[in-house]
């Protein structure tokens, strides 16, 4: 077959040895492989129409939750560095997330490592199809910092033996866990819900997946 050349007029086949000029339209023949698909072809297996979740949106698209989510995760990275606790006993001390991060308290490096890829990460969802699908992801790296907030709250540092430990909670922990929480209902909804579908549809069953089959025939 792929020895075979055909007419690009009127898509006669014909044997190597059966010429380079077609018979009935004197056009030189090419190889049958090097020919697309045929009108009537065409006509036959049209292409799919892209759905409107599929379509790829500008990157100055911030709607659907992107804008709101890249801008709250700035503010979560900005709240990182602000005071979230005052030290009383056994010194008198302000630490901010970043410094209790630093020091014994290493995991709330988590919360902050999960803004910087979540901003990125949004960014580059360019369909609403690519946004809805993350949305589990998303909401796991947005929580994050609210989780930590969470432990600190309810399983704050102790004293022990000769040393008692006093702290008092301050504004940034606060803002930090009221900045996390609305990143995750943020990210809970990224996307949006679908687009209507446009005149010409059969209706929603075309958004399931179907397999296309790709091979050409020749009329």
């Amino acid at each position: 077959m792929s020895a075979l050349r055909a007419c690009p007029f009127c898509r006669t086949l014909y044997r190597p040895d059966e010429g380079s000029v077609c018979a009935d339209c004197g056009v030189a023949l090419v190889p049958m492989h090097t020919l697309g698909p045929s009108h009537d072809s065409q006509l036959d297996d049209p292409v799919p129409a892209t759905l409107p979740e599929d379509e790829v949106l500008p990157w100055t698209a911030f709607g659907r939750g992107k804008g709101a989510l890249v801008a709250l995760c700035l503010l979560g990275l900005c709240a990182f560095f602000t005071p979230w606790v005052e030290i009383i006993r056994p010194e008198t001390a302000l630490r901010s997330g970043y410094d209790l991060a630093r020091g014994r308290a290493g995991w709330l490096w988590g919360g902050a490592a999960a803004y910087f890829v979540l901003i990125p990460f949004a960014l580059t969802r360019r369909t609403i199809a690519r946004m809805r699908g993350v949305r589990v992801v998303s909401v796991l790296l947005a929580s994050l910092t609210l989780c930590e907030v969470g432990l600190l709250l309810f399983l704050p540092p102790r004293g022990h033996g000769l040393v008692p430990v006093l702290i008092a909670w301050r504004w940034g922990l606060y803002a930090s866990g009221a900045v996390s929480l609305a990143a995750t209902l943020v990210s809970v909804r990224f996307g949006g819900s679908l687009p209507p579908l446009p005149d010409g549809f059969a209706g929603e069953e075309v958004r399931a997946p179907v397999a296309h089959k790709h091979g050409h025939t020749l009329h």
